[in-house]
Order: C-alpha cells, then structure tokens, then sequence
C-alpha cells in the first residue's frame, strides 16, 4: 500500500502511484532531463556519479534537486 505522502517532505502526493509531491516530481523531471543532456555532452557518466557530482556543487543546486538528489542516491530501494 502506498502513502498519500510524498516521500521526501511529506506533503500529499497527487496520485496514489506516485512517490513524490508535484514539486518533488517536477524535480526529479527535470534532475533526469539534465541527466541526458550531460550523456549527450560526456557520452558516458555513471547516473550515480551525476548526482554525486550535484551534491558536490552545494549551494549551486535548488534545494528540490538535492532533495530528490540525495533520495536517488541515499535511499533508493533499487537501482
């Protein structure tokens, strides 16, 4: 059974299928957008080291990327 509650920050989820907010989802849209522009501009790079590299950019990234940032590589059931 799924929670009404975006993983994240616990606000409600939009739909029942859904994991996260609709600004939590709208990241992670847009992390895995940048995610193949960067394949497009280096040919190969590990997804987790793509966000790794994020994380190493600190205040450079919104706080809704590095939240949705850290969920994918910390606490993603699987990969």
């Amino acid at each position: 059974m799924n929670d009404t509650k975006c993983k994240i920050c616990q606000n409600k989820i939009d739909k029942s299928s859904d994991k996260f907010c609709s600004n939590h989802k709208h990241a992670k849209t847009k992390l895995r957008n940048g995610y193949e522009l960067w394949l497009k501009a280096y040919d190969s790079l590990p997804y987790d080291d793509f966000l790794r590299q994020l994380l190493d950019l600190g205040d450079l990234v919104g706080t809704l990327v590095k939240d949705i940032t850290e969920f994918e590589l910390y606490f993603q059931e699987t990969k």
